[in-house]
């Protein structure tokens, strides 16, 4: 982009749709060129239409010449490198022709084929130059705009207030006339925009906010003033607006060192290592307002990399940017996105200091990358828009903290004349968006789009909506175990459509092997609190693993994942778990969001554990049919401000590269009914657990540490108890190699290291570095000690011994993103020695389920 579009005056953001003006135009001037061409030539009767390509790259090439040869039938393809082109007969023979290209010919039979042209750089060989540049003087300015990123960082302002707009907009596209003339559409037809001759695309989902925000004294606060919302798959809009905002199409600050999008880390070009993975060159200056500005084109030294290319324009008083655009090459090693694009501009609050103009981000996310011969390939088309208006870097006043919530003010009236007026102001809708909102409202009546709108809210939340009630968790229909062999389970609950703030569930399983029934119930009240607080009770009689950590809620904090951890874990169990103990339990809890930083869980509870022929409970001699627990669990959770989704009574966290703390305390008394009286105990369990994950360029490090002491001697079963599996499904939070029984600790302490490389070695090899693979290493270790007399509580059962001096150790290599979707790694123990023998196996092939960007 010109220098010149700098100089634009900050009223005008609608000069980022330049681009897309032009492109409508283009459309529109090419639809009249083919209506003139149809009313003169009546004789026309085909077309032959398709892509041009780099055949290195695989990038789109514009403006190359297409033309029949021999005729003087032609045209040149447009700026995605398509053309649709008039042909009186077949066969013929397509020219092709592009500077600094082979010119290729291609032979056409017929005009059902939709062709994708490949052509080839014209390179000639030449004898070997040796030539170093002097990059001397364009480091030295590269340097000064690194020195003062800390200084122009828009994110360390101090003071600071500004608006700003966000319009998000999502279409399905490349979709083929048929789709909207099928049964299945045939009602909701005029829903689709039609974008060629053959293509249409579907309305997926829009959203327009105007939110105002303040810093000041270290305090960030934001208020959503007006919000319009909607998708064709209602249940899950507030799910799609996050994921969008938060992963998928976050703000791009490139001041940082890294920008952190789909889940993976980008390297910044002016951050402290950005000549590590970029080219970085002066191409241009200009001067401004009689002050000097200098461009930079950049581009990475490996296309396989998660790296940007493009331009960046500095100003020389401050070293600031003024604008950079930037997009993702097609190579990279990254799965379902197309295409990516960023262009960012800022605008001088004052002498000193720059803030953002606006921010256009457009994404095209795919199942395949490759396009195929005969038809283009689906898309997710997102659009992102951000405009940002009245910064002020005055003095600051905080925001009314009792202002109406987001629920509230999203789609109200005055939501949409704030809406309209901000719209009419900074850009208005081009003529697909405007179409956007009528063809949601029409596709949201589809009977095929109500169902898929149930699968998908089962998909992302566990549970299938039945009107007012909601079938699952899907995860608990089935598991397998000795004790109750194939169990299955009907979980319902009441649906948000018959209560908002009032909750309702039960379920019934039966185990095929020893024909008995398990059940429970719950239910959760909303209190009308401004922080949010839930107040719920909860009762079981069922089976539970002996090994179950009693404080995995903190650890898998997201509900939908309270499995075994892995799909792959339920069907390929060589052993299927002997040591299930049956447990009444009943408990109160009341959960408090104190800050967006700091929650409160309290939970009194009664347990009841029987014995089993596997799992005896002896004292001396004597077997008991059960023991009781009376129970107080303390919960304070740190998360450092990390984002989250509020659904029906649960909650999504999505990661913010900060660690979430989680300090719990559990007090209580066991009972025996032993023949002289009930023999009771008091003790105390302390815990800490600490998650996080860390982005690193190409790489990613997920990391979960537990530690904690048991105070007093307890039974066996409320001790700490390592989990292990015997089955070849790779666990995250479990041991690969522990069998289902190994350990029992006062004093633990246990991690879990998993680091995904991103491919660094997997892209520079030949043949390899196409099938996008990344390699994995993980490290998990539990150290552990047995200080208390529990055997004067209860026998140890043989099955359980205290921890070795050793800590137990095991390290796993292996390839993940096989097909996209599998991860194979090789695990090996650590330790050697028939001591890890007995209750480990030495080393196996594991495997998971695993999907990611």
């Amino acid at each position: 982009m010109s220098k010149s579009t700098n100089t634009t005056n900050s009223s005008s953001c609608k000069l980022i749709y330049n681009a897309e003006s032009s492109r409508l135009k283009y459309f529109f001037y090419k639809l009249l060129i083919c209506v003139f061409v149809l009313i003169s030539h009546s004789s026309i009767a085909s077309t032959i239409s398709g892509s041009i390509r780099d055949s290195k790259t695989k990038e789109s090439i514009p403006f190359a010449n297409v033309v029949i040869k021999n005729t003087t039938n032609g045209m040149m393809s447009d700026i995605e490198g398509s053309f649709i082109l008039d042909v009186e007969k077949f066969p013929c023979t397509l020219v092709i022709k592009f500077i600094g290209y082979k010119t290729n010919e291609i032979t056409v039979k017929n005009q059902e084929q939709i062709l994708d042209i490949l052509l080839e750089e014209d390179v000639y060989s030449l004898n070997e130059i040796i030539v170093k540049p002097d990059n001397a003087y364009e480091r030295s300015l590269l340097r000064k705009v690194v020195k003062n990123r800390k200084r122009n960082n828009p994110d360390h302002l101090s003071n600071l207030s500004y608006t700003d707009y966000t319009r998000t907009t999502v279409f399905l596209s490349n979709l083929g006339i048929k789709t909207a003339q099928s049964g299945t559409f045939k009602e909701s037809a005029d829903a689709f925009v039609k974008t060629s001759e053959s293509t249409l695309m579907m309305p997926f989902f829009m959203d327009e906010t105007v939110s105002s925000h303040q810093r000041a004294d270290k305090r960030k606060q934001s208020q959503v003033i007006a919000q319009k919302t909607d998708g064709i798959l209602s249940q899950i809009n507030t799910q799609v607006k996050s994921i969008l905002e938060k992963k998928i199409t976050t703000e791009f600050n490139f001041y940082n060192n890294q920008i952190n999008i789909l889940a993976r880390g980008f390297p910044s070009p002016i951050s402290n290592t950005g000549l590590l993975y970029y080219n970085i060159y002066l191409s241009d200056s200009t001067i401004y307002n009689n002050i000097k500005h200098y461009k930079f084109n950049y581009f990475p030294k490996s296309y396989k990399n998660i790296t940007f290319k493009g331009h960046f324009w500095v100003e020389s008083e401050s070293w600031a940017l003024t604008e950079i655009k930037a997009s993702l090459p097609n190579s990279a090693n990254l799965n379902f996105v197309k295409d990516l694009e960023v262009f960012v501009n800022y605008e001088k609050l004052n002498k000193d200091q720059w803030f953002y103009k606006t921010q256009k981000i457009n994404l095209k996310l795919t199942l395949n990358k490759k396009e195929g011969k005969k038809r283009k390939k689906k898309n997710f088309d997102v659009q992102k828009l951000i405009c940002y208006r009245n910064a002020n870097t005055n003095t600051i006043q905080l925001l009314n903290t009792n202002s109406k919530s987001e629920y509230l003010i999203q789609n109200s009236i005055e939501s949409s004349e704030e809406i309209l007026a901000i719209r009419k102001e900074f850009a208005p809708l081009d003529s697909f968006e405007r179409s956007a909102y009528t063809g949601i409202k029409k596709l949201k009546e589809n009977k095929f789009i109500r169902v898929a709108d149930k699968f998908s809210a089962m998909t992302i939340n566990g549970y299938y909506n039945m009107g007012k009630l909601d079938l699952g968790p899907y995860f608990s229909f089935y598991r397998k175990n000795e004790i109750e062999g194939n169990r299955f389970t009907i979980p319902l609950r009441t649906s948000e459509k018959l209560f908002k703030n009032f909750m309702l569930g039960a379920y019934v399983g039966y185990g095929n092997k020893n024909k008995e029934f398990a059940y429970g119930g719950n239910m959760k009240y909303l209190l009308p609190n401004t922080q949010r607080s839930i107040l719920s009770t909860n009762y079981h009689y069922d089976y539970f693993d002996l090994t179950k950590n009693k404080f995995i809620e903190f650890i898998r904090e997201n509900p939908y994942q309270q499995g075994g951890g892995n799909i792959v874990s339920s069907f390929t169990s060589k052993i299927p778990n002997p040591y299930m103990m049956r447990n009444r339990h009943f408990d109160i809890t009341y959960e408090h969001q104190l800050n967006k930083s700091f929650g409160l869980l309290i939970r009194p509870s009664l347990n009841r554990y029987y014995s089993n022929y596997n799992l005896i409970f002896n004292k001396r001699g004597d077997d008991l049919p059960y023991f009781d627990t009376q129970n107080l669990m303390l919960d304070l959770r740190l998360s450092f401000g990390q984002d989250y989704d509020e659904g029906y009574f649960s909650r999504i966290y999505y990661g913010n590269q900060k660690p979430v703390f989680h300090f719990t305390t559990l007090l209580g008394q066991y009972k025996l009914p032993i023949a002289s009286g009930n023999k009771s105990g008091y003790y105390a369990n302390l815990n800490v657990s600490m998650k996080n994950r860390v982005n690193m360029g190409p790489m990613f490090l997920k990391t979960m540490v537990e530690g904690g002491a048991i105070l007093g001697n307890v039974p066996y079963p409320l001790l700490q108890l390592p989990r292990g599996t015997r089955d070849i499904g790779a666990a995250r939070y479990h041991f690969n190699l522990l069998h289902h029984t190994s350990f029992a600790s006062d004093l633990y302490m246990s991690a879990h290291l998993s680091l995904n490389c991103g491919g660094i070695i997997f892209n520079k090899l030949p043949l390899v570095k196409k099938l996008n693979l990344r390699e994995i290493v993980t490290f998990k270790a539990y150290y552990g000690k047995l200080l208390g007399e529990h055997d004067k509580v209860l026998n140890m059962p043989n099955m359980l011994q205290a921890p070795n001096k050793a800590p137990y150790m095991e390290m796993g290599f292996g390839i993940t993103n096989i097909f996209k979707c599998l991860r194979v790694e090789y695990v090996n123990r650590i330790n050697r020695g028939d001591a890890f023998n007995k209750f480990s196996s030495k080393h196996g092939f594991r495997f998971r389920i695993e999907v990611s960007f």
